[in-house]
C-alpha cells in the first residue's frame, strides 16, 4: 500500500476501534467484554499501518511505541492464557481480577501515547503531532487508576466514580474518533503531495 493509502486505511480502523471500544460503557459482559477485544485488535491494526505509514519520520522509539500498541491483543491474550493456566479462581477474579478482561486497548493505547510523546519531538504527521497522545491517554489512565481501586478494594466497583469513568471513556471515543478523521483527511494531502512529485 502506498503511504496515502496507509494513513486513510489506519483512520478508519481507529473509528472502528473507536466504536467498538464504546461498548465498554454497555452494562453487559457478553457486549462489553468482546467490544473490548474487537476494539484492541481494530487499534492495533491501525496502529501497524500508522506505524508503516511514518517509519522512516517516527524514528525509533516512536516505531517502537506503535509496536507495543500493535502487540495489545497478544499481550492481553497471554495475560488471559496465564489466568487461565494458573487456574485464577472464580473468587480471585470476582474480587479484582476482572479488570484484565479489559486491558487489552489499555495496552494498545498506551502505546499510541507514547508514540504521542515521541511525535512532539520528531514531528512526522504533516500537522497535529499532539493528537495521538490526546487520542491515547484518556483510557489507559483511567484504567490503571480504577483497577488500582478495584483490586485493592475486593472487587468493589466505585459507583460514586461512575460518572467520571463514563466522561474519560466518552472523551476516549471522541478522541479516537477525530484522530480517525484527521488521518483520513490528510491521506488526501499526502496523496496531492505524491501526485505532484510524480
Amino acid at each position: 500500500m502506498s503511504k496515502p493509502e496507509l494513513i486513510k486505511s489506519s483512520g478508519w480502523f481507529f473509528i472502528a476501534g473507536a466504536i467498538t471500544f464504546i461498548t465498554i460503557l454497555s452494562n453487559s459482559d457478553p457486549i462489553s467484554i468482546p467490544g473490548s477485544v474487537v476494539s484492541a485488535i481494530l487499534l492495533a491494526v491501525g496502529m501497524s499501518r500508522l506505524r508503516a505509514a511514518y517509519s522512516e519520520t517516527a524514528g525509533l522509539f516512536g516505531r517502537s511505541f506503535l509496536l507495543l500498541g500493535v502487540l495489545g491483543p497478544v499481550l492481553w491474550g497471554m495475560v488471559i492464557g496465564a489466568m487461565l493456566i494458573i487456574r485464577v479462581t472464580e473468587t480471585q477474579v470476582k474480587e479484582g481480577l476482572w479488570v484484565l478482561l479489559f486491558v487489552g486497548p489499555a495496552i494498545s493505547l498506551l502505546g499510541l501515547t507514547l508514540f504521542g510523546l515521541a511525535a512532539l519531538r520528531r514531528k512526522p504527521m504533516p500537522r497535529f503531532n499532539w493528537l495521538p497522545f490526546f487520542a491515547g491517554i484518556w483510557y489507559p489512565v483511567t484504567y490503571t487508576l480504577f483497577s488500582i481501586y478495584d483490586i485493592s478494594h475486593k472487587g468493589q466497583f466505585p459507583d460514586q466514580y461512575l460518572p467520571e469513568l463514563v466522561l474519560m471513556v466518552l472523551i476516549q471515543f471522541l478522541a479516537l474518533c477525530l484522530f480517525g478523521f484527521i488521518l483520513i483527511i490528510d491521506s488526501a494531502k499526502e496523496q496531492a503531495i505524491a501526485d505532484e512529485n510524480l
